[in-house]
């Protein structure tokens, strides 16, 4: 009578194809978790440099809206030193100082690579963070006609910039508006 034998184990082409199979999805899934944890870090710093923008230019807008009645060239703002008073006039060549409803002044400006915003009640405070910085934030404005208000150009534009050479670590936005006072 003949036995059967019973094999147990595998035999070596079936552990070489098991390993060479293991060989080639092992660094496949490595891949695509490492990618997407890179994406997931270009996604936190973008959204962290769109916060800061975006906080930014609320509040400018918002504030210069909603409280400013006259332009001016220097601080303190006075009746001589009024920009976009009259029709067809320009100023673009520096800070330009707010005067609100309560006869006080404010300016946003470019402060160590922040945005801040001064006034003479509260004093300075930095619109950003320190996580990211500003560059080319140029206030200008316009007067089309003595019957429309001024126009304030607002551009600056926001970047996060990580280890250099790192493209995920690197994000920069553009920012620009243009705001009419309410009050004027």
């Amino acid at each position: 009578m003949k036995q059967k034998l019973n094999r147990f184990g595998f035999t070596i082409l079936e552990m070489i194809v098991v390993l060479s199979i293991i060989g080639l999805l092992l660094p496949a899934v490595f891949s695509l978790f490492f990618s997407s944890l890179r994406a997931q870090s270009k996604v936190l710093i973008l959204q962290q440099v769109k916060s800061n923008g975006d906080n930014a230019l609320n509040v400018i807008e918002s504030v210069t809206r909603q409280s400013g009645v006259s332009l001016h060239s220097d601080n303190p703002p006075s009746i001589t030193n009024k920009v976009c008073a009259s029709n067809g006039t320009t100023y673009s060549a520096g800070n330009i100082y707010i005067l609100d409803k309560n006869g006080d002044w404010f300016s946003f400006y470019l402060n160590n690579s922040a945005i801040a915003s001064e006034s003479g009640t509260i004093g300075v405070q930095d619109l950003t963070s320190d996580k990211v910085e500003i560059t080319n934030f140029p206030l200008t404005c316009s007067r089309s006609s003595q019957t429309s208000p001024p126009l304030i150009s607002i551009s600056f534009t926001v970047s996060q910039t990580g280890s250099p050479g790192r493209q995920e670590q690197e994000a920069t936005l553009n920012y620009q508006t243009k705001v009419k006072l309410r009050s004027y």
